[in-house]
C-alpha cells in the first residue's frame, strides 16, 4: 500500500447513507505497518471478532496514553490486524509480552464495558463446550443493535476510462474490479467487489491496482443500528403559571390554555408527544406558548418502554399449598447457601409452578439479588409479563425478538443500569447484564426452542446452569413433562427433584378420550374434525365455555399433488414439498420461504387440476366455519402472528370471551392459563411420530400432555379429545392415561439400547455446499480426519450420509454424527480435528477452483434434532 492524503468520504450508493458511517482516519498504509512512537500505558488480551479458527485466540495490544482509563475488561475496541482494522473484545489486562513491538488499540467503540469478568468466563466455557470460536460467543452478549464491524471500502482514484486504458488487457481480474467500481459509482465494499467479480479477486490483484494508483482502500464503520433517544420535555414556567390565572386566556387562545392546564395537571412537565395527544393541539400552539415564555423545552435521555400503553393491575400473592411450600423452602435454602444449586420442579399441568417461581423471585429480591426467567415461546411472554408486572411492578424487563431493536436496546440499558431487577425473555435473555444474579428460572424446560439453531449452537439450559454456578445463583428447571435428560440428571444427583403432584385447589385433571380415526371408514366422510369433536365443540359453545384446538402444522394443505400423474410440487431449493396456503393462494416452502404463485401447472404433464393432501390450521379453520358457523375462531400460528404484539392481542381477545375457539400450533400448547377453557381438541396426534428423529416419541408425549393441561383450569371440569390413527403407540397411550412413569421407562429403555442421550453425548457435523459433489467430498475428508483421531472406546463416528433434509436453502447437506460417553475427554481432539479439516477444505477448494465459502460446516454439540 502507498501513503495517500486523506480524501473526503464518498457517498457510497451501496449500503448506507453518508451520515450513517463513521470514517476511520486510515488511508493507504495502515498504522500497524508503521513504527509506532506511542508508549503503551498497559497491555490487554483482545479477542478478534472474526470467524477464522486461526484467529480464535487472544492477541495482546497496548493501551496508548490517550485511551488510559477508558479501556476495561468487557470493552469493545478497534484494533489493527495485519493490514486491516478489526473489532475486538477486551478479555483481561496482562503483563507486557517479550516482543520487540506491540501494536496499540486504536479506539474504544463501546464504553462503558458491555460485559464483566464473569461473562468472560461464561463465554470461554461456551466456546470450549460447543466447539465454537470465542468471538461467536462474545457476540451473544453485545447489546441489541450495537454489534459493529469494519468495512473495507475500495474506491477509484481516477476515471474508469483512464484506468482501463492503462491496465493491460491480459490483467482480466484488475479490469473486472475497475468495471465493477465504475458501475457502482466509484466505490464498493471489498465483499461486493469480490461478488461482482465472481469471487476471483485476490489480494495481489488489489495490491497491483493500488500500486498503480488506480484505486485506494479505506476503512469505515457503519453506525450501530440501535442508539439512545432523547425526548422533548415541555415544562411549565413561572410565566405560564401566572397566565393560567388570566381569565381572558380561554377566549384569546383556548389551545394555549389547554396546553398549560395539562402541564399543571401533570406536575408541570410531560413529553411533547404526550402533551399533543392529551390536548389535541397543533405544533403551532406549542410554538406560540414557547415564544411567549409560558413553557420551555428541554431534551432528556429516556428509555423506550414497549409497554407504555398497557396497564398491569396489581395481583396479590396466592396462598401456597403444602407441596408448593415444600418446593419453595428447598429453593430458598439453596439461595441461602450461594453455592449454585439446581432443581427440577416437576409439577403436573395446573399445579402452580408459576406461583412458586414468583415467591422464589420475591425472596431473591429481599436478599438484594436479581432474577432471570426464560420462557420457550414468545407467545407465552404476554401472559408472564402481565402476571409478573402485576405482582412485581416496574422492576420487570422483557427481552425477546418481537420487540423493536431500539426497545430491546433500552431494556438492556435499563438492566445494566440497575433499573430492572427481574428479566423475562426468550433464549437470548440468558445473557442479560444482571448484577448479583440470585435465581434463574427456565419455564417449560423440555422445549427444543432453548437450543440455538445457528452458530454458536448453545443449549440455554446448560449455559444457564453454568451461569448459575459462576454467580452463586439457584437454577430452577420447571416442567410438567421434563426431558429424559433432566430426569436422568436427578437420578445421578446433578439435579434436586421437586414434585407438585396435584393441581391448585385440588382441581381434577381433564378427562382424556381417544378418537380412533381409522374407524371413520365412510369414504364420503370428512375426517378433519371427527363427529365426536364436532359434538363436543357444540356442547361447549352452548354451555358458555371455550375450546382450544391444536394442530402442529400451519397452512391449508401439507402438499399439492397433480391429479393426472401424481407429481407432488417440490421446493426448488429444499428437498421438501410445498405447502398450500389458501388465504395467499400460493405454495410455500416453510424452510426457505420460496413461493410458487398460480397458475399451478404440473411440470411433468402440464395438467392444471390438482388435489390438496394433508391438513393445516387454515383448513381446520375453514372446516369450523362450515360445520359450526356460530363459533368465532382465532387462528394463532406463524402466519397470523407476524405483526408486533400479535400474540398479546390475540390472547387478550380470546381471554375476553369474544371468541369461542383458539386454534393454533405448538405456541398454544403450553403455559396458557385460561379458566374458561373446558375443551381441548387434538386434531392429529400423529404429526411428529413419523419424523426420522430419536426424540419423536418424547416430543409427541410432551405435546399431548401439555396441550391437554390447558383444559379444566377453572371451576368447571375439562375434557380432551385426541384424534389419532395410531392409538396403540406407547407415547400416545401414556399421554392419554397421564402415565409419565410408564412412558419414561419405555423411552429410557429404547435410548439405552440404541445408545442415545442421555446415555451418550452427540456431536452432529453438517457439511453443506451448493454442489453435491463438493459437499460429499468434504464430508468424506472430515470423516478421514475424525476416525483416526478417536481411539477405540472414546467415540464412534457415523457417516457421512445424506442428512434427512438432504437439501436446504439451495445447499446439499451431508452429516457425520459422533457418539461418545466422554465428550469432555475428547473435546481437545475434536477441536484439533476441526482445525485440520479447515486446512483440508482450503486445499480442496484451491484444487477445485472454488471459494472457501462454497463449502461450510455446522458443528452442533448435543443436538435436539438430527434433521
Amino acid at each position: 500500500m502507498r501513503v495517500s492524503s486523506p480524501s473526503p468520504l464518498p457517498s457510497p450508493p451501496f449500503f448506507c447513507r453518508k451520515d450513517s458511517v463513521i470514517p476511520l482516519d486510515y488511508n493507504g498504509l495502515m498504522p500497524d505497518l508503521l513504527e509506532s512512537t506511542q508508549r503503551a500505558e498497559a497491555f490487554v488480551n483482545v479477542v478478534i471478532d472474526a470467524p477464522a479458527r486461526q484467529l480464535d485466540r487472544p492477541f495482546t495490544y497496548g493501551i496508548p496514553p490517550e485511551l488510559a482509563g477508558k479501556v476495561e475488561t468487557g470493552c469493545v475496541v478497534l484494533v489493527p490486524l495485519a493490514n486491516t482494522m478489526q473489532v475486538g473484545y477486551v478479555l483481561t489486562f496482562c503483563d507486557p509480552p517479550d516482543l520487540p513491538r506491540i501494536r496499540n488499540i486504536e479506539g474504544v467503540i463501546e464504553e462503558p464495558p458491555v460485559f464483566d469478568p464473569a461473562m468472560v468466563r461464561l463465554c470461554e466455557w461456551m466456546a470450549g463446550r460447543y466447539l465454537t470460536s470465542l468471538s461467536q460467543t462474545f457476540r451473544l452478549v453485545v447489546p441489541p443493535g450495537r454489534a459493529r464491524r469494519v468495512v473495507e471500502l475500495i474506491s477509484l482514484r481516477v476515471g474508469a476510462e483512464q484506468a482501463l486504458g492503462s491496465i493491460s488487457t491480459r490483467a482480466v481480474r484488475q479490469r473486472d474490479v475497475v468495471e465493477a467500481l465504475a458501475a457502482a459509482g466509484g466505490s464498493l465494499p471489498l465483499s461486493e467487489v469480490r461478488s461482482a467479480a465472481a469471487g476471483k479477486v485476490s489480494s495481489a490483484t488489489l495490491k497491483a491496482l493500488e500500486d498503480g494508483g488506480w484505486i485506494e482502500r479505506r476503512f469505515i464503520m457503519p453506525r450501530p443500528r440501535a442508539s439512545r433517544v432523547k425526548v422533548r420535555i415541555a415544562e411549565l414556567t413561572a410565566a405560564g403559571r401566572e397566565a393560567l390565572e388570566d381569565t381572558q386566556l380561554e377566549m384569546r387562545s383556548p389551545a394555549r390554555r389547554r396546553l398549560l392546564q395539562a402541564l399543571r395537571g401533570h406536575g408541570g412537565s410531560m413529553t411533547v408527544p404526550e402533551l399533543h395527544h392529551l390536548t389535541r393541539t397543533s405544533s403551532s400552539a406549542l410554538n406560540g406558548a414557547l415564544e411567549a415564555g409560558l413553557l420551555r423545552i428541554r431534551r432528556e435521555d429516556r428509555l423506550r418502554d414497549p409497554f407504555a400503553t398497557r396497564s398491569f393491575p396489581a395481583i396479590e400473592p396466592h396462598e401456597l399449598n403444602s407441596e408448593q411450600r415444600a418446593a419453595l423452602e428447598s429453593i430458598t435454602r439453596g439461595m441461602d447457601t450461594d453455592t449454585g444449586e439446581a432443581f427440577l420442579l416437576h409439577g403436573i399441568t395446573g399445579s402452580g409452578k408459576t406461583e412458586v417461581y414468583l415467591h422464589a423471585i420475591e425472596y431473591a429480591l429481599r436478599r438484594g439479588r436479581t432474577a432471570l426467567v426464560l420462557v420457550p415461546e414468545i407467545a407465552l411472554t404476554p401472559q408472564m409479563v402481565q402476571r409478573f408486572k402485576g405482582r412485581l411492578g416496574e422492576i420487570v424487563a422483557v427481552l425477546h425478538s418481537r420487540l423493536g431493536l431500539g426497545e430491546r436496546y433500552d431494556q438492556w440499558r435499563g438492566i445494566r443500569e440497575g433499573r430492572y431487577k427481574v428479566v423475562i425473555g426468550a433464549r437470548s435473555a440468558l445473557f442479560a447484564p444482571l448484577a448479583d444474579l440470585g435465581l434463574i428460572v427456565i419455564d417449560e424446560e423440555h422445549e427444543t426452542t432453548y437450543k440455538e439453531g445457528s452458530a454458536p449452537r448453545y443449549d440455554a439450559r446448560d449455559v444457564a446452569a453454568r451461569r448459575a454456578q459462576l454467580s452463586g445463583a439457584v437454577l430452577v428447571l420447571g416442567s410438567a413433562t421434563p426431558r429424559l435428560e433432566s430426569r436422568y440428571a436427578c437420578e445421578r444427583g446433578d439435579l434436586i427433584h421437586l414434585e407438585l403432584k396435584r393441581r391448585v385447589d385440588d382441581r381434577p385433571l381433564p378427562d382424556v378420550e381417544v378418537v380412533d380415526m381409522r374407524e371413520l371408514k365412510d369414504p364420503g366422510m370428512r375426517t378433519i374434525l371427527s363427529p365426536q369433536l364436532v359434538n363436543a365443540l357444540g356442547k361447549t359453545y352452548r354451555a358458555g365455555g371455550q375450546a382450544i384446538l391444536f394442530l402442529n402444522r400451519r397452512g391449508f394443505a401439507r402438499f399439492m399433488q397433480c391429479h393426472a400423474c401424481g407429481h407432488i410440487f417440490q421446493c426448488r431449493n429444499c428437498s421438501v414439498s410445498l405447502c398450500y396456503h389458501a388465504r395467499e393462494q400460493y405454495l410455500l416452502c416453510h424452510h426457505c420461504n420460496w413461493a410458487l404463485q398460480p397458475p399451478f401447472v404440473c411440470p411433468q404433464c402440464g395438467n392444471q387440476v390438482h388435489r390438496y393432501a394433508g391438513t393445516g390450521t387454515e383448513r381446520v379453520e375453514e372446516e369450523l366455519r362450515r360445520l359450526l358457523p356460530p363459533l368465532r375462531c382465532i387462528r394463532m400460528d406463524a402466519d397470523t402472528t407476524r405483526r408486533k404484539h400479535a400474540h398479546w392481542d390475540m390472547l387478550e381477545e380470546f381471554k375476553s370471551g369474544r371468541a369461542q375457539v383458539l386454534l393454533g400450533t405448538q405456541m398454544i400448547a403450553k403455559g396458557l392459563d385460561i379458566p374458561n377453557v373446558t375443551l381441548v381438541g387434538v386434531i392429529s396426534a400423529d404429526t411428529s411420530l413419523g419424523l426420522p428423529d430419536f426424540r419423536a416419541g418424547e416430543r409427541t408425549f410432551q405435546l399431548l400432555t401439555q396441550v391437554s393441561g390447558r383444559a379444566g383450569r377453572g371451576s368447571r371440569p375439562g375434557k380432551v379429545l385426541v384424534q389419532t390413527y395410531n392409538p396403540e403407540h406407547y407415547a400416545i397411550e401414556a399421554a392419554v392415561r397421564g402415565d409419565a412413569r410408564s412412558f419414561y421407562r419405555q423411552e429410557a429403555a429404547f435410548r439405552r439400547d440404541a445408545f442415545y442421550p442421555p446415555f451418550c453425548r452427540l456431536v452432529n457435523l453438517v457439511i453443506t455446499s451448493s454442489v453435491e459433489e463438493h459437499a460429499l467430498a468434504a464430508a468424506h475428508g472430515l470423516g478421514e480426519i475424525l476416525r483416526p483421531a478417536l481411539v477405540p472406546g472414546e467415540g464412534e463416528v457415523l457417516g457421512p450420509a445424506p442428512a434427512p433434509l438432504s437439501r436446504l436453502k439451495g445447499k446439499y447437506r451431508y452429516h457425520l454424527t459422533i457418539k461418545t460417553s466422554r465428550l469432555e475427554g475428547i473435546a481437545e481432539k475434536l477441536a484439533e480435528s476441526l482445525t485440520a479439516y479447515e486446512s483440508f477444505r482450503n486445499s480442496y477448494c484451491r484444487g477445485a477452483q472454488i471459494a472457501r465459502e462454497d463449502i461450510s460446516m455446522a458443528v452442533d454439540v448435543d443436538p435436539v434434532t438430527l434433521l
